[in-house]
């Protein structure tokens, strides 16, 4: 699939306020762009999912993201890399509070607890 980059200029306050709703919504500034501009964005949905089913977990509880999605785990091989990549590095940064990484098992799944 062929994909074109499109640039665009800011200024520092104007990125800091975008970065903060990124923050703000678990998202990386490109991914909150895209949700917000693109009528149907389906990693954005996916992702949303996500962190809508990590949010109605009870405190304590052990989850991967395949298992999470049980049957619904259907999509793209390359939304599922983003969504773990994405999800990871928002729970390192900080950025995703409820949820701590506790590692990866012997089929390099990795394992989240939620807080």
């Amino acid at each position: 699939m062929d994909k074109i980059n499109v640039q665009l200029l800011l200024t520092p306050d104007e990125y800091k306020s975008l970065k903060e709703n990124a923050d703000a919504q678990g998202l990386t500034v490109p991914c909150y762009i895209k949700s917000m501009v693109l009528e149907k964005d389906t990693f954005y949905e996916y992702y949303k999912q996500l962190l809508d089913k990590v949010e109605a977990l009870p405190q304590g509880t052990k989850f991967d993201i395949k298992s999470l999605f049980g049957v619904e785990w259907t999509m793209p091989r390359g939304i599922k890399l983003s969504l773990g990549r994405t999800y990871l590095n928002r729970v390192h940064k900080g950025i995703i509070q409820n949820v701590e990484a506790i590692g990866k098992d012997s089929s390099h799944v990795m394992w989240y607890r939620r807080k």
